[in-house]
């Protein structure tokens, strides 16, 4: 979680280890697509996301893995704000922040790059492996309401509720355009993560 006070998580501790994280925000957004493929085994997730975050050729144990990438998990998905459905989350200019289940980091990639260089003049490509995810996220919770990516999250947040004629064919086909299956958004990955680690717990107690 982002501090104006305090560093920036860059190691962590498990057991006796201590290792060195890549928490850059394009590492972090490869965790999502790993879990969002079903051709690998959530045992192998684990392995992988280990390796992604700590480094190839790291010596852990698999409980040390399974910790770690728990402990990363868990901070990638802290927010300051809390995930109420009922209190929608909100900026420091009190703007609505987009909910998670009306985008996708990865089928709204081009959106979200060229916000980024049109609030901020960020090329997120060329930042790749340097911005951290914390900045990252901070800075996406804050594009403003004119750049592409928010236009987009608001028509597929808009109600059709009394909407009639040419403005209410236009919402519909502006939506089935941008429209995403549930299992693209963001929430649905952010189950996906505690669903792991779910099936991780029973299989230790069984095992």
């Amino acid at each position: 979680m982002l501090s104006l006070t305090k560093p920036l998580e860059d190691s962590i501790k498990i057991d006796e280890a201590e290792w060195a994280l890549d928490l850059s925000f394009d590492n972090v957004l490869r965790w999502y697509e790993l879990l969002d493929d079903e051709s690998v085994d959530d045992t192998i997730k684990i392995e992988q996301a280990f390796n992604m975050f700590v480094g190839f050729g790291t010596e852990a144990t698999p409980d040390q893995q399974v910790n770690a990438v728990s402990q990363v998990s868990d901070y990638i998905q802290a927010t300051v704000y809390g995930d109420s459905d009922d209190e929608p989350e909100t900026d420091l200019n009190g703007d609505p922040v987009p909910q998670e289940h009306f985008f996708s980091y990865q089928k709204d990639a081009e959106a979200i790059y060229s916000s980024f260089m049109a609030d901020y003049k960020i090329d997120l490509i060329d930042e790749q492996g340097k911005l951290r995810w914390e900045k990252f996220r901070a800075l996406f919770n804050g594009l403003s309401e004119s750049t592409q990516f928010r236009r987009i999250v608001a028509i597929r947040q808009r109600s059709t509720t009394g909407l009639e004629g040419e403005e209410l064919s236009d919402l519909i086909d502006a939506q089935e355009f941008y429209r995403l299956d549930d299992d693209d958004t963001q929430s649905n990955l952010d189950s996906q993560m505690g669903a792991v680690f779910s099936m991780l717990a029973v299989k230790a107690k069984e095992d």
